[in-house]
């Protein structure tokens, strides 16, 4: 018999059920789940997740990753009972990456189902960290979820609607669809009066407000060069830029914010004919909006 292990990084997360919308819910949803906000290379979202009623764990909301569902080499060796082997160099550790076989994680009280090839890689060298794996758009999508931003929470069940929600609308939100490819990869338009174009850009929870490829907008942008570069789990090290202030506009709505900028066909170590996005708006900006992330409605409501 497999032995259930509980790492209490922050306390078990409660969850309420929802079939409407209410003052504690943005959206008509089945289930709320509360979020815990962490400091991780910059603020991120983390629920507790049982990966195969066996190991408690912390995992981020993470909706710039194409994984269902990612662990790190310490969950993965308390899921299967030994050491994951590494198939591949990828991530913060000499361990690099593996895979595992999960059959269900539990989530705000409801089970789903697990894959037969979870992503298993480190953050860092060591076992402990503050974020142990995370839930990427897949799982985000399949689960009918949406992340609301002003409230801190998960919703599950997401009822998936023709239109708009009215309810939020009429708060004075405004709402613009998101599309998701084959890949799991987000993508919606923003325009960027500085380059005179519009580029598809990735709706995520994770990371600062705003970060942008850096070969589109040098030169165009003031920026002023970080005191030392990224690091990417593909072994390279891209420089970073930031700069105070971008301006951009979303479905009509002027807006302006700060912003790093780096190579992402370096950061990703891929060809740069391969980029499908060409930036990153993050949880900063998220949560200065008080947005709501629909993933089972592919809508992104924000307040200008």
């Amino acid at each position: 018999m497999r032995r259930v292990i509980r790492w209490a990084l922050f306390p078990l997360l409660l969850a309420s059920c929802s079939h409407e919308a209410t003052e504690r819910t943005a959206l008509p949803a089945r289930r709320s789940v509360p979020l815990e906000v962490v400091e991780f290379s910059g603020h991120r979202y983390v629920a507790r997740v049982n990966v195969d009623r066996v190991v408690d764990v912390p995992l981020m909301i993470h909706g710039n990753a194409k994984l269902y569902l990612a662990v790190t080499h310490r969950v993965g060796e308390a899921v299967q009972g030994h050491p994951v082997s590494k198939t591949l160099n990828y991530g913060y550790s000499s361990r690099g990456m593996g895979s595992i076989a999960v059959k269900s994680i539990r989530l705000g009280g409801e089970t789903f189902a697990g894959r037969p090839d979870i992503v298993v890689f480190d953050f860092n060298e060591g076992a402990d960290t503050t974020v142990q794996g995370m839930l990427g758009v897949p799982f985000l999508v399949d689960a009918r979820t949406a992340v609301d931003f002003s409230r801190d929470t998960l919703l599950l069940g997401v009822r998936q609607t023709p239109e708009p929600d009215h309810s939020l609308t009429a708060q004075g939100y405004r709402c613009v669809p998101f599309s998701i490819g084959q890949d799991g990869r987000t993508a919606l338009e923003v325009r960027f009066p500085a380059i005179g174009r519009a580029l598809q850009v990735t709706p995520s929870t994770v990371s600062g407000a705003l970060t942008l490829h850096l070969p589109l907008f040098a030169g165009k942008v003031p920026m002023t060069k970080e005191p030392s570069p990224d690091r990417s789990p593909n072994g390279t090290t891209p420089d970073e830029y930031a700069s105070d202030s971008v301006e951009f506009e979303i479905a009509g709505v002027p807006m302006r914010s700060p912003a790093t900028f780096e190579n992402f066909a370096e950061y990703g170590n891929v060809p740069e004919a391969d980029l499908v996005t060409y930036g990153m708006l993050g949880f900063d900006w998220m949560k200065a909006h008080r947005a709501v992330l629909d993933y089972s409605n592919r809508r992104l409501y924000f307040l200008p």
